[in-house]
């Protein structure tokens, strides 16, 4: 899990898990966690400009290698490896200002 411990102001995620990386049968995925009781809004989706874009033109955006793709919605996205959907957490965060 990957967990943002600098202050987010009104959106009350400090120190909340924000993703979670899972193993899938051939690559890594980054989940989004939901918020409690809101349907299907998240904590904190991935971004906007990755969603809906896959393989080599993911990797490209994003500058991380393997990228396999983000849903057009924001709400999960994939990796080849570990390291790969660490890098993109991570970026996320960086990208949301929550680092």
């Amino acid at each position: 899990a990957v967990v943002s411990t600098q202050s987010t102001g009104e959106t009350g995620t400090e120190g909340s898990i924000l993703y979670v990386l899972a193993k899938s049968a051939d690559s890594w995925r980054v989940i989004t966690v939901g918020v409690k009781g809101e349907g299907f809004t998240n904590r904190l989706p991935l971004p906007e400009k990755w969603c809906g874009v896959r393989d080599e033109a993911l990797s490209e955006l994003t500058g991380i290698p393997q990228c396999v793709f983000v849903h057009a919605s924001g709400f999960i996205g994939g990796n080849r490896t570990m390291e790969g959907a660490l890098q993109m957490a991570s970026k996320s965060l960086e990208i949301h200002g929550k680092v």
